[in-house]
């Protein structure tokens, strides 16, 4: 099978964990015997230090509208048709242009990955940053675009051939937004990361954390993403602020973006300088670091359905966790994790201070990490393999 991926970038050094995602899923798929050559959208944005065994072709698409990405994104499937038995795409970025191909007697099937949320969606936010007031103008170009992708761009969607999420709560979100799904067009692969590679590498067992797990204090208190809205240092720091025995803790916030900025600011106001470690952007090497001597890991916020790259790092490396209830985190995290109510800084408090003095508590979510990561929900080698299943039954029918 000769499949063609078409995706955004490859930025091995600064991108999120999506980038981890489609490789992990491309080498497995080559463990299939199958040929795998990516097409990246944007190729200026790569950077790929070391060798990769699969082909990359760079694409430059020029347009900056979403209908524009559209109309370039057919012109790749018409470009590479001749040459692939499948395509595979980035769901978020591509699928209009996808489904309106197939729509239009594009022969080749299309598998569309779905890891993000549209941007036509409300967007999530920080609730307590700055928010720039929306004019009515744009209000109602949000509007219209709403309406023109949920009735015109999801009937496009409908014509793509399979469907694969990174969670049961994504695909929710989606199907509650109009795609058409069964058994036999959607399937959950989850967060496709090489968890045992990480571990190894880093020297991580099932008894690490509990080998340097502390009984008096300072508790290290770890969170590290992209500082964009609704990623959760708001409501962190709030939380944390409210702590009352706070000399028992440290807290390391890692990332850099655009509300970098509000972090500080709000750590500053709220008077935590002393407490608060914000390190900015840090290399893989620094990051897994981190995660190897942090106590505890907390995601404060994120949309409900959303799932979470840093917090499965977490997971590998055994740290317990505090975060918002149901929702894709939970779905991730399981036993692993204490919950505590969307957005209650008062409960998120509460749940530090419980956490940080309950040394048996910890080791115990430690351990549920391990156990989490050892359910059927994470076996992405047979994850992938039904994957590739279902493509190789997509070319038959198609033949």
């Amino acid at each position: 099978m000769k499949i063609f991926f078409i995706t955004s970038k490859l930025n091995f050094t600064k991108s999120g964990g999506s980038i981890e995602e489609i490789d992990f899923i491309i080498r497995n798929l080559q463990k299939q015997g199958n040929e795998v050559v990516v097409v990246t959208a944007y190729s200026s944005a790569n950077h790929i230090p070391d060798s990769l065994p699969y082909r990359v072709v760079p694409e430059q698409i020029k347009s900056s509208g979403y209908f524009g990405i559209q109309r370039e994104v057919i012109a790749l499937l018409n470009k590479y048709s001749n040459q692939a038995d499948i395509f595979h795409i980035d769901a978020h970025l591509f699928m209009y242009g996808a489904g309106f191909w197939r729509w239009r007697g594009g022969k080749v099937p299309v598998v569309a990955f779905f890891n993000q949320f549209l941007t036509c969606w409300p967007q999530y936010i920080s609730s307590l940053f700055p928010q720039s007031k929306k004019s009515l103008r744009k209000h109602l170009k949000e509007k219209i675009r709403w309406y023109i992708e949920r009735y015109f761009g999801i009937f496009l969607s409908n014509r793509i051939d399979l469907f694969s999420f990174v969670s049961p709560t994504l695909r929710g979100m989606y199907k509650d937004f109009g795609l058409r799904m069964n058994e036999n067009n959607s399937l959950v692969i989850g967060d496709p990361i090489d968890f045992k590679k990480i571990m190894e590498e880093n020297g991580i067992t099932i008894d690490s954390y509990a080998r340097r797990n502390k009984q008096n204090g300072p508790i290290t208190l770890f969170y590290s993403s992209r500082m964009s809205p609704g990623k959760g240092f708001d409501i962190f720091l709030k939380g944390f602020s409210l702590v009352k025995n706070k000399d028992n803790f440290k807290v390391i916030l890692g990332g850099t973006g655009p509300e970098e900025k509000y972090v500080r600011q709000m750590a500053k106001d709220l008077r935590l300088e002393k407490y608060v470690e914000i390190p900015g952007w840090v290399t893989k090497e620094k990051l897994y670091n981190y995660y190897k001597t942090a106590d505890v890991f907390i995601q404060a916020d994120w949309w409900p359905a959303g799932t979470s790259i840093s917090l499965l790092y977490a997971l590998a490396f055994g740290l317990p966790s505090i975060l918002p209830g149901g929702g894709g985190l939970q779905w991730n995290a399981g036993s692993s994790a204490l919950y505590f109510n969307y957005r209650d800084c008062n409960d998120l408090a509460k749940k530090i201070e419980e956490l940080g003095r309950n040394y048996e508590l910890r080791e115990e979510l430690s351990h549920n990490c391990f156990l989490r990561l050892a359910t059927e929900d994470f076996n992405y080698e047979k994850q992938i393999n039904h994957l590739y299943q279902e493509m190789q039954q997509l070319i038959d029918f198609e033949g």
